[in-house]
């Protein structure tokens, strides 16, 4: 009698939890992700990015950005990216991230963190304390490498990069919570992450953000190129001898029937009023709290 009332609560949980598989399988390894070893928990440096509404994921994405960082610069690099996604929903098995008919299709908001080294410090910044947009777009292009690589889109521009600027990023230094940054905004050509079906040995692309029907009529085509918008916030922090930064993107792109396609931008304050309240706490500071 035992083992029948244990087989059927595991029937029972599975039949619930199927309509929410992308979900489940999307938060557990963004789980398995945080529990690993990265430069930001190393250094004793915790980032909190306070998404509690709207559509996007809840646990937060963790990955140590360093080897990926340290081939796009050339040389040894200590380096941790914390983001957030579309979210998913019960009717769908794939994330918003990954749909087009979202608003948060290919939109993130997170923050990463850059430490010092023998090669380079204070990264992103000049020895006059100003902006230095190379090594901005350099983390993006690092990112880019990482999510498009993941998703096995076999697109690289000439140059070998997956991400090109467009035009100069505009830096303005402003005060946040009393503290000074630089806010750079720019715009860069990419490519989306956005495919169907499932491309085998690309797991763990496809267990992060779903899978996207193999008869799916989104009106994009796999792989297509996008543009994407952008803020980021910089300050260097002595005490922790690594550049700190949060930031923010969305696209715009053309779809397969040559229209213009922007409403990405309607996630933009949203976004702003999560980035406006990501922190980067010592350990010590966040255990006294």
């Amino acid at each position: 009698m035992k083992r029948m009332l244990l087989v059927l609560i595991a029937v029972l949980a599975f039949v619930a939890a199927w309509p929410r598989r992308g979900w489940v399988r999307s938060a557990g390894v963004r789980r398995l992700a945080a529990a690993l070893p990265n430069p930001a928990k190393l250094h004793g440096l915790n980032i909190d990015i306070p998404v509690d509404r709207g559509a996007w994921t809840r646990l937060t994405l963790k990955v140590d950005l360093s080897p990926t960082l340290s081939e796009v610069v050339g040389y040894p690099v200590e380096a941790a990216a914390y983001s957030h996604f579309g979210g998913f929903n019960l009717s769908r098995v794939y994330s918003d991230f990954v749909n087009p008919d979202s608003d948060y299709y290919q939109a993130w908001i997170g923050a990463y963190v850059v430490f010092d080294g023998d090669r380079r410090t204070h990264f992103g910044f000049d020895d006059e304390g100003q902006p230095v947009q190379q090594e901005a777009l350099d983390v993006l292009e690092a990112d880019q490498r990482l999510v498009l690589g993941g998703t096995g889109c076999p697109n690289w521009f000439p140059d070998g990069r997956r991400v090109k600027p467009i035009g100069e990023m505009a830096a303005t230094e402003v005060v946040m919570g009393g503290e000074r940054w630089w806010r750079m905004d720019g715009n860069a050509e990419t490519w989306s992450a956005y495919h169907r079906g499932s491309l085998g040995r690309h797991w763990r692309s496809e267990a992060g953000y779903g899978r996207v029907p193999d008869d799916a009529t989104h009106p994009v085509d796999d792989f297509h190129p996008l543009s994407y918008s952008g803020s980021f916030w910089l300050r260097y922090f002595p005490e922790w001898q690594a550049t700190c930064a949060k930031f923010y993107i969305y696209p715009e792109y053309t779809d397969r029937h040559g229209q213009l396609v922007t409403k990405g931008k309607q996630v933009e304050s949203e976004c702003r009023a999560i980035v406006d309240r990501i922190s980067f706490q010592g350990v010590s500071a966040v255990a006294a709290a």
